[in-house]
């Protein structure tokens, strides 16, 4: 039972961050004229999609959608196996590398 819990706990809080997240990105770019700090930290993959392709597509807006989701699930099945600690470490060194390639863009 309690490694059910440990799966479930991450990828509950990620669907519930998913949305919260989302408006944030949102709300920063400004339709267009504000900024996209907000965007680059939480979704660096999709925003990464935008300097490869010149524009954010829709799988790729799809992954924003579905990225803690993907990230809850990883960490779930890493508390369940006990390697939870390192998952954490190796999403945060992928997260942060792909944010400070958009930041080394600009």
């Amino acid at each position: 039972m309690m490694k059910r819990r440990k799966f479930w706990i991450p990828i509950i809080v990620s669907i519930l961050i998913t949305p919260i997240s989302l408006f944030v990105a949102l709300l920063s770019t400004g339709a267009g004229h504000g900024n996209y700090l907000a965007a680059i930290i939480l979704f660096p993959y999709t925003l990464l999609s935008a300097v490869a392709f010149g524009s954010i597509t829709v799988p790729f807006i799809l992954l924003a959608i579905l990225q803690f989701p993907l990230y809850g699930v990883i960490l779930g099945r890493a508390a369940e196996s006990g390697t939870a600690r390192e998952a954490r470490i190796a999403l945060l060194v992928i997260h942060g590398l792909a944010v400070a390639i958009l930041f080394a863009r600009s």
